[in-house]
């Protein structure tokens, strides 16, 4: 059967739709952060940046429902069956995040009233304040499930551009609002209004592309919800370690140092996840789905050919920025955040974060073949032991005032992070499968792209600014398309052969 004219291409747009969507999303965070810091100071931007780290930690500590929701997606996939179970089952998701979000605010506005004398540190405003933060948190954690499961249908475009107008929304939305009044309870309100609407819009799409449900159920069917929460257990231990490790830090510092230069590490630890928000996030949204469904299929040459493809493409995405950002942040950082305070401080501790970040960019594949292979129990001890280990250290060096301790303690969290998931790797699938497949798809790949961008870095340090900040990235660049060519042109045969088969079956 021929192929439909622009079948070819469309993998690509899809690729490319998922970078627009989540460069695009972060890129507009990352533009916003320095005008929320100008605009609101020092102190109030501090408070500002733990409230943005409590939105990154419950987007990625969300009870595993992302995760399990979009793998369910991907496999149901097709079968209308399979996904009315699916729909029902971010249904009671949903149900669960609200009302989590209401006990969450009804305790913070509740809790003076119950012992003023005990709780005079806290008032009415303050509670307020977390009745805003818990439904505006949860809202972003039900945007967050719905894009991934747009993206398990393969709706990658519909969720990129939703992405992308919710962000720039939001941001403008905020600035305008602070512009008038300069005030945490403003950023709040401008944040949670927005955030809200954009969950109403992107359900709307997500539940016209499942098609209508095949039946109806109770929402609050008690064996199904418990059913949900069973499955979740390991991957509510996985994800709650890693975003209480990446996410804590900043509460860390601010309570052991202060809010100002938790600010400070805030701007730092941002710059520093580029490789992992922008880079490798977009990557990992498209092979996921790929990986559970031929996982789930049983085809076991098709999800080794995604596997080399899926970790080859990581090592082009990642490692050419990575060096640039590092080795160059001199010249980026004034170009983001021009005159902020503490420049120096972030460039400091900013390049050992980034090292850790770039290691666990570069090492996606792992986490979701083991996730495809429902290995979570393993993910869930490796993601606790690693993250009571960093938050320990964390808490020793800050309270030191030791702030590069701190970033060297995330350093080892990522490393070991990084070599515990490719040692199960290798446990599950083999070591010799395993050590070709690290030679192939990430030691030849970095180190071609590594020496590309060192060898022009060094050749230009003395030429004009431009051409020294252009070039090397440029010749990594370039490194890079050369490699994935080659990768093309190796797996074509493979993949035409595969076509040819399935379209015999």
């Amino acid at each position: 059967m021929p192929r439909r004219p622009g079948a070819r291409i469309a993998p690509l747009l899809d690729v490319a739709a998922l970078f627009g969507g989540r460069v695009g999303g972060i890129v507009v965070t990352l533009l916003f952060i320095p005008r929320y810091h100008a605009l609101l100071g020092g102190s109030t931007f501090g408070a500002v940046s733990i409230v943005l780290s409590l939105q990154a930690f419950f987007l990625v500590s969300d009870l595993g429902l992302a995760t399990l929701i979009s793998r369910d997606t991907a496999i149901a996939r097709g079968d209308a069956a399979a996904l009315t179970r699916v729909v029902w089952m971010r249904r009671r998701a949903e149900a669960l995040l609200v009302a989590i979000a209401v006990a969450i605010g009804a305790i913070g506005l509740l809790w003076p009233l119950v012992s003023p004398d005990r709780f005079s540190g806290w008032s009415f405003e303050d509670g307020v304040n977390v009745a805003m933060i818990a439904p505006l948190v949860m809202a972003l954690v039900g945007i967050n499930i719905v894009q991934l499961s747009m993206n398990a249908l393969g709706a990658y475009r519909a969720s990129a551009a939703t992405a992308v107008i919710g962000a720039i929304a939001r941001a403008g939305a905020t600035v305008a609002v602070l512009t008038l009044v300069p005030t945490l309870r403003a950023f709040l309100v401008a944040q949670l209004m927005l955030a809200l609407v954009h969950l109403v819009g992107v359900r709307w799409m997500l539940e016209r592309s499942c098609g209508p449900a095949r039946w109806q159920e109770p929402l609050f069917q008690r064996g199904a919800i418990a059913d949900l929460l069973r499955r979740c257990v390991p991957l509510t231990v996985y994800t709650l370690a890693s975003a209480a490790a990446v996410n804590l830090d900043k509460t860390i510092v601010s309570g052991f140092i202060s809010l100002e230069t938790a600010g400070s590490y805030f701007l730092a630890t941002t710059y520093a996840m580029v490789p992992i928000a922008v880079l490798s996030g977009p990557i990992n949204s498209y092979f996921a789905p790929r990986v559970a469904h031929a996982r789930h299929a049983g085809d076991e040459a098709g999800e080794n050919r995604l596997a080399l493809l899926f970790q080859t493409v990581l090592m082009c995405a990642v490692v050419g920025p990575s060096l640039s950002l590092g080795l160059q942040i001199h010249d980026w950082l004034p170009l983001w955040l021009r005159s902020a305070s503490g420049i120096d401080q972030i460039a400091t501790i900013a390049p050992i974060l980034l090292a850790g970040g770039a290691l666990s960019a570069s090492g996606f594949y792992p986490t979701t073949r083991l996730i495809a292979g429902g290995d979570h129990n393993y993910l869930a001890k490796l993601s606790f032991a690693c993250g009571v280990a960093v938050l320990v250290a964390a808490a020793w060096f800050a309270s030191r005032g030791d702030l590069i301790g701190v970033a060297w303690s995330y350093f080892a969290f990522y490393a070991a992070g990084f070599a515990g998931l490719w040692l199960r790797l290798g446990h599950v699938a083999g070591w010799r499968w395993l050590t070709r497949f690290l030679a192939a798809s990430y030691a030849v790949p970095a180190a071609v792209i590594a020496l590309s961008y060192l060898l022009v870095y060094a050749g230009t340090r003395s030429s004009p600014w431009s051409i020294a900040f252009a070039l090397p990235t440029t010749a990594a660049a370039l490194a890079s398309l050369a490699i994935l060519a080659g990768l093309f042109v190796h797996l074509r045969p493979k993949m035409r052969c595969a076509r040819q088969q399935e379209q015999t079956r």
